[in-house]
C-alpha cells in the first residue's frame, strides 16, 4: 500500500473489521470465562493480547481523525451492545471524540469539557486530601470486612430486599 496522508477507503474498512472482530472477541472470552469454559489466566491471556491490539488501533485513529471516525462507530456499539465492562471502550471513545472533535450521538466533543469537569469535580470533592480519604475508607472497609455477623443480620444481596 502507498504510503499517503490520507487513508484509503479499504484501510479505514480494514481497521473497522479488524477492531468489530476484536471486540466481539472480548465478548467471547467474557461468555467462555462465565461458562466455566476458560480459566481465569486464560481468559487474562485472552484480554491482554485483544487489550494490545485494541491500544494499537486506539494510538493510529488518535493520529487521523479519518481512522477515528471510522472506527467511533464500532466503539459506540461495543458500549451499547457488548458483553463486557464498557468503561475501557468508552474511555477509547472519548479521547477520540476530544482529539478529533467526533460527533457522538449528536453531540461534538470539545476539550475545554476536560476543564469544566475538573473544576466540578474540585468543587463537589477536597482533592487536596484525597488519598488521606481513600486511607481512611480503606480501613473503614477492612473493618468492615472482620467484623463476624451476628445471628439474624440481613445476609445475601440486598438489592433484592
Amino acid at each position: 500500500m502507498e504510503k499517503t496522508e490520507e487513508y484509503s477507503e479499504k484501510a479505514k474498512e480494514e481497521t473497522r473489521t479488524l477492531l468489530r472482530k476484536l471486540l466481539t472477541a472480548d465478548d467471547v472470552v467474557r461468555m467462555r470465562y462465565r461458562k466455566g469454559g476458560l480459566s481465569r489466566e486464560k481468559a487474562s491471556k485472552f484480554y491482554g493480547c485483544i487489550a494490545v491490539a485494541v491500544d494499537g488501533i486506539a494510538l493510529s485513529a488518535l493520529k487521523s481523525k479519518e481512522i477515528a471516525e471510522a472506527i467511533a462507530p464500532v466503539l459506540l456499539d461495543k458500549i451499547e451492545n457488548g458483553w463486557g465492562y464498557p468503561l475501557p471502550w468508552t474511555h477509547i471513545l472519548q479521547m477520540l471524540a476530544y482529539r478529533h472533535r467526533l460527533e457522538i450521538d449528536g453531540e461534538v466533543q470539545d476539550a475545554a469539557e476536560i476543564v469544566g469537569a475538573y473544576d466540578q469535580l474540585k468543587s463537589r470533592m477536597d482533592l487536596d486530601n484525597i488519598e488521606e480519604r481513600k486511607a481512611e475508607l480503606e480501613e473503614e472497609m477492612e473493618k468492615r470486612a472482620d467484623r463476624p455477623r451476628l445471628a439474624g443480620e440481613e445476609q445475601g444481596n440486598q438489592m433484592y430486599g
